[in-house]
């Protein structure tokens, strides 16, 4: 029986050995690969070279576009809605998110993240789920320079009807204040 010398392959004994497999397959950068598993460049240079057969690769792949052509095939039917189109786009969205965070890619995986916010906005708006509240909004016109102006001159045109004055200044009562009892007649000194 041969025995066999060297080293061990660091990748084939990788807890995360499919992981690993699959970012290799997807094309990752080897450095990528190395610093997100924590393995060496060369360990994974040797792993892909030696271990992983274009038979592996070509399962991995087909794997992938076995979800791609569900993807293709909800986009191409006519009667598919919106939220179903946008569904099938989020699919395969979230999976190279994911790969991107398992792998160490932050700046793809940020750039896949805005992309399913904005899918998942859209689908919220369309399904009701998310519905841009509009603000209230009160205003007390009494307090208002344009009302305050506008009781003042009519206080002042009334001056020659003091009944009138009287009546309008118990009903616009200065600043928003309800009127007094008591004597209702208003000087039109005081305004």
């Amino acid at each position: 029986m041969k025995q066999t010398t060297g080293r061990r392959c660091t990748i084939c004994n990788h807890p995360a050995r499919p992981r690993i497999d699959l970012a290799i397959a997807t094309g990752l950068s080897k450095r990528a690969v190395a610093e997100r598993f924590e393995v060496s460049r060369d360990a994974v240079w040797r792993h892909a070279q030696a271990h992983l057969t274009a038979e592996m690769r070509a399962a991995l792949a087909t794997k992938l576009l076995q979800r791609e052509g569900d993807t293709r095939r909800i986009l191409l039917e006519e009667g598919a809605g919106v939220t179903e189109a946008l569904k099938a786009i989020r699919g395969p969205l979230f999976g190279l998110f994911l790969a991107a965070v398992d792998t160490g890619d932050h700046k793809a995986a940020a750039a896949l993240s805005g992309r399913l916010h904005e899918n998942l906005a859209l689908v919220a708006k369309l399904t009701g789920e998310l519905v841009p509240h509009a603000g209230t909004s009160i205003t007390n016109v009494l307090l208002s320079p344009d009302f305050q102006r506008l009781r003042a001159e009519l206080i002042r045109v009334l001056a020659r009807y003091p009944e009138a004055q009287a009546e309008v200044a118990a009903v616009f009562p200065p600043g928003g204040v309800a009127g007094g009892h008591g004597d209702r007649r208003v000087s039109s000194k005081n305004y």
